[in-house]
């Protein structure tokens, strides 16, 4: 991936992303997409115009013009070679530190059937399985502007979270008041077809006010409401609880009626998933016959942690065999363990 530049995208680009989407009202939907996706790729990567250039083959004068909609030659010849430049641009879509698993493929089914339909979907499950993981990966592969993801802020104000949600949409809160910035994201999210996944929501009700969380949650129906566009609301158990049956049910039954999906994740990996972890690092799973230990640390890591414990751990055994420079095996794996706990001992 390309190194972003110093200064921001938006001002290398010479255009915010507010004055883009008003540009592209007059565009027929496909020439939008595409325009887009050549936007948000150098908003994302922080490209100037004539790396933009660089990779459309495009001049940035031209470009410049293009993506404000005051181009007066060959728009939509201009446009097909953006297009066929897409079909050419290589994209580094290889991850290698991501691993598909069961719960990544239904995340990913559920995000892509709530931007389809535009709906709301809330999912919950415990603390550890890889929800956030998912939700980086998913945002790398779906982005161009299509997929705008937010972590909410443990302890924050309302204030604070909606400027979280307009930076992410590719806004400056600067000097602009609440109501200012409400009609920006929308206008934003409205365009297309966009997704907006909230993170770690649970933290409203764990970790602010009531007045904050319900605050928070009435803008979220509402940006739902009026940009037409799809969300996911993504927590642990917590989040079901406080939403669904806690203090904040009543104040918050309008967000859960806008036909709201409601979807518990699996507590525990399936064995295929955790024999692909185990597989990344080169090794194959324990079986019952296993004399190092490796197969009871694992089983306990899984019963009692999750995936994401289990993958430190892996990382842990590799580092402590390359520190030897040895072949990593199972018993480093234990060794790595070992030294761990008897750190907490002490």
């Amino acid at each position: 991936m390309s190194t972003p530049e110093k200064h921001s995208a938006t001002a290398s680009l010479q255009i915010s992303a507010q004055n883009f989407e008003t540009a592209l009202a007059s565009y027929d939907d496909e020439s939008a997409d595409v325009l887009r996706f050549w936007f948000f790729t150098a908003r994302e990567r922080g490209w100037s115009l004539p790396k933009l250039q660089e990779a459309t083959g495009i001049s940035t004068s031209t470009l410049s013009r293009v993506l404000r909609n005051i181009y007066e030659g060959d728009t939509p010849g201009i446009i097909e070679k953006l297009r066929r430049a897409r079909e050419n641009f290589v994209e580094a879509v290889s991850n290698p530190d991501f691993i598909e698993t069961s719960l990544s493929r239904q995340m990913f089914a559920i995000f892509d059937k709530t931007r389809a339909l535009g709906n709301v979907s809330i999912l919950w499950g415990k603390m550890g399985i890889g929800k956030t993981t998912i939700i980086r990966e998913y945002q790398r592969l779906n982005n161009h502007g299509r997929t705008v993801a937010i972590r909410f802020p443990a302890g924050a104000t309302f204030t604070t979270f909606l400027k979280q949600v307009a930076k992410s949409c590719g806004l400056s809160p600067t000097g602009k008041n609440h109501f200012e910035l409400r009609g920006l994201i929308i206008k934003i999210l409205s365009a297309g077809k966009r997704l907006l996944i909230v993170d770690e929501l649970h933290q409203a009700f764990l970790t602010c006010g009531p007045e904050v969380a319900v605050r928070c949650c009435e803008l979220l129906r509402e940006i739902a409401d009026e940009a037409g566009c799809g969300m996911v609301l993504v927590g642990t158990e917590a989040l079901e609880e406080s939403i669904l049956h806690g203090q904040y049910k009543e104040a918050l039954a309008q967000l859960v009626d806008r036909g709201t999906v409601q979807i518990p994740l699996p507590a525990k990996p399936t064995r295929k998933d955790i024999e692909a972890f185990v597989a990344h690092y080169g090794h194959r799973l324990p079986g019952k016959d296993d004399t190092t230990g490796a197969k009871a640390i694992i089983d306990d890591i899984i019963t009692h942690s999750g995936l994401r414990k289990l993958t430190m751990h892996l990382r842990d055994g590799a580092a402590y065999a390359n520190k030897r420079e040895e072949t990593y095996t199972w018993p480093h794996f234990v060794a790595a363990f070992d030294a761990i706990q008897s750190l907490g001992k002490q």
